[in-house]
């Protein structure tokens, strides 16, 4: 698929020397959906696979990517003046505010989107008082009392317990979480087992129709040479993510395939019927159109979301 064969090429930190032939308007639009435009531009000026393409496709990305950088620098900025305020909260940073300064090599690689925080729920009362403290007051509370965002009107920041937005605490996050000391003492990421199940737990959600760019994060986590392969199979059981594991690692095999080994390797294992709805799904998100025209589904969604393990 020419389309397809472009966007691999463009989402690579190493890419190929020459851009697979396709429609250069549709793939723009698609990186531009899929939250690529701003790796596709950059490597489109600085290696050679953007020689001899027209300016007008280089300039729309590199606008994407000139926006991303500025937007990027503004949500960290925020984030960072929320941290400053919660000296004695330990915070695990998630997704893209995590993703942009340890999974990619440039800060404008990957748009950040939506800042997103882990905390326990005995500190969640800490943290709202840190946060107002820097300007940030609670602007909606979820379900539960398991998420809750505060905001500055300029920057929403999002807090949950555990993997799984909404769902359950999940203790065992943070005594598996990693120092992030480019965000100060309070600063974490989590294990590269965690944050991977996050990324899946996030496309399960929209029942495996995901923007690409939560691919390239599956993707590079898979790449990190200590993941534990057990560990994650056991987390994802433990969160009900089993099933939507198996069907993320199947789409990301699909798109990469110099992972395939990798990611079909990891795999759970899965009963015959919950295998066949899954791959159901997974065959519905490889459809080309979803490339162009992605959406999530409930009802896709409800096939690969389990309810967690007692």
């Amino acid at each position: 698929m020419p389309l397809l064969d472009a966007l691999r090429a463009l989402s690579e930190f190493e890419p190929p020397g020459e851009l697979p032939p396709c429609d250069l308007g549709e793939l723009a639009g698609v990186l531009e959906a899929h939250g690529l435009a701003p790796l596709a531009s950059y490597l489109l000026e600085t290696r050679r696979i953007g020689m001899g393409l027209p300016d007008a496709f280089r300039e729309k990305l590199l606008a994407i990517y000139q926006g991303t950088v500025n937007d990027n620098v503004t949500r960290l900025l925020g984030l960072k003046k929320v941290l400053d305020g919660v000296k004695d909260v330990p915070v695990l940073l998630l997704e893209g505010a995590a993703y942009v300064d340890w999974l990619y090599p440039h800060l404008g690689f990957r748009p950040v989107g939506e800042v997103r925080l882990a905390v326990r729920g005995e500190d969640a009362g800490r943290f709202a008082e840190g946060a107002a403290l820097a300007g940030f007051a609670p602007a909606e509370t979820g379900p539960g009392g398991h998420t809750a965002t505060f905001g500055d009107g300029l920057v929403r920041i999002h807090l949950q317990e555990g993997v799984v937005a909404g769902g359950p605490a999940d203790a065992g996050l943070f005594e598996r979480r990693r120092p992030y000391p480019a965000f100060g003492p309070v600063a974490a990421r989590p294990g590269p087992e965690d944050a991977l199940l996050v990324t899946v737990a996030d496309q399960a959600a929209l029942g495996l129709h995901a923007p690409l760019v939560t691919f390239v994060d599956l993707r590079e986590l898979l790449r990190q040479p200590d993941l534990d392969p057990g560990l994650v199979r056991r987390l994802a059981a433990e969160a009900g993510l089993s099933r939507a594991l198996h069907g993320s690692l199947s789409l990301l095999a699909w798109f990469f395939p110099p992972l395939a080994d990798r990611a079909l390797a990891l795999r759970p294992e899965l009963p015959a019927v919950e295998r066949l709805a899954v791959e159901a799904v997974v065959e519905s998100a490889r459809d080309p159109a979803r490339l162009r025209h992605f959406r999530g589904s409930e009802a896709a969604a409800r096939l690969v979301v389990a309810p967690r393990t007692s």
